[in-house]
């Protein structure tokens, strides 16, 4: 028999027929019936004083005031003084940052995120690279970074790290492709760990992260292990060579100051010298000052004196031999005892000189190289009239 067969029948079986919402009907209002019986028997014990029974509205209003009050306690939260906090409100990121202390916000309506702006993160870059001289080198980095802005830190970017991880490893790859293997294992270092930063700025500025590069280190730069001792001899060798130049440069800094003192001996000494010319020359000029009246008054006389004084000065430092000689006859003399004699009284008294004799009769000047020779000298003779007789002067 169909559902739908007209008739008691039919109705009977219709699932939309009259029967059916009748026996609804009744379910839901046994259900009411049943929740109020419950509450009247929950508060009989109430009753007993003559009080009506609690209704349903005050429950829920109950109920609604202790989920409200637990709702905006669970609000409250706590901002540590190196963080700041972020909110989205319905997943919309608010631009006000929470400061740090006590704060508060509706729960399921925002949510905050702490982040630690003040704290340092690290995280270790390494590899082997092959260097501009195709050399193969293991490196090892340190990156410290440091969160400017939270906003940006959070949502600009979905992975920080591993961006900042990949960033730092192009940038690594980049400067030491372009070094040599001295400026990587030696004295190098520092000025590749500039050049690291800078790049590494410079890729992260277009992603603008909202962080800072604060230290970039070196932990390690090492060939591989296979060729290590040959390294090891090559910085050997380098060390060396730097010692030897270290050295060379040391001998050249003090014989440049030696020659500087010697040089600053000679010209002190030069100007000495020069001061004392000027100053011989000044008394020379003073003195003729002085004989310029007396050789106006006798030109003749002073004259005279003047060229024995001039003589006497010349021959005290000449090896001569003054000899009166009135016959002309040929002398004989122990000239090397005499010449050592002379000698060693020149040297005690350097002032002590020999005066040409003037008298009535010859005075002759013998040289030394003449007479050893044990002949009578042969060179020109010079005569010279005085008042007091001649005076002939014989020398080489």
């Amino acid at each position: 028999m169909a559902w739908n067969q007209p008739g008691n029948n039919g109705q009977d079986n219709d699932p939309w027929g009259s029967n059916n919402r009748k026996k609804q009907t009744t379910s839901n209002e046994s259900f009411f019936d049943k929740l109020n019986g419950m509450l009247k028997k929950g508060s009989s014990g109430n009753n007993s004083g003559g009080k009506k029974p609690v209704s349903l509205s005050l429950v829920a209003a109950a109920v609604a005031v202790v989920i409200v009050v637990v709702w905006g306690v669970s609000g409250f939260y706590t901002i540590n003084q190196s963080e700041r906090g972020v909110v989205t409100r319905f997943g919309q990121v608010q631009p006000q940052i929470i400061e740090p202390g006590l704060n508060w916000n509706p729960p399921l309506i925002d949510k905050v995120y702490p982040v630690d702006i003040k704290g340092t993160r690290n995280f270790i870059v390494s590899g082997f690279i092959v260097t501009a001289g195709e050399n193969l080198v293991f490196v090892e980095m340190d990156v410290q970074y440091k969160v400017t802005n939270p906003i940006k830190y959070l949502f600009n970017v979905t992975d920080v790290d591993n961006s900042l991880r990949q960033a730092a490893d192009s940038a690594l790859r980049t400067v030491i492709g372009s070094s040599n293997m001295d400026q990587i294992l030696t004295s190098g270092r520092s000025e590749l760990e500039t050049r690291t930063k800078s790049e590494l700025t410079n890729i992260i500025a277009n992603y603008d992260m909202g962080i800072g590069i604060e230290v970039l280190n070196f932990q390690s730069a090492r060939p591989p292990e296979e060729v290590q001792e040959a390294f090891n001899d090559a910085i050997k060798a380098r060390e060396d060579r730097e010692r030897e130049i270290n050295k060379a440069n040391a001998d050249r800094v003090q014989v440049v100051q030696q020659a500087e003192g010697r040089a600053a001996r000679i010209l002190a000494e030069a100007d000495a010298y020069k001061v004392k010319i000027e100053l011989e020359a000044q008394g020379d000029v003073a003195r003729f000052e002085k004989l310029l009246p007396e050789y106006r008054a006798a030109p003749e006389i002073l004259r005279e004196r003047l060229y024995i004084e001039t003589m006497e000065r010349v021959l005290s430092s000449t090896n001569k031999v003054i000899v009166n000689d009135k016959s002309g006859n040929i002398m004989l003399l122990p000239l090397e005892q005499m010449l050592k004699n002379k000698a060693g009284d020149v040297s005690s008294n350097n002032n002590s000189t020999s005066l040409p004799q003037i008298n009535s009769g010859s005075t002759r000047l013998t040289d030394s190289s003449s007479s050893s020779t044990n002949k009578p000298a042969t060179n020109t003779t010079t005569t010279r009239s005085t008042n007091t007789g001649n005076t002939t002067r014989t020398g080489r």
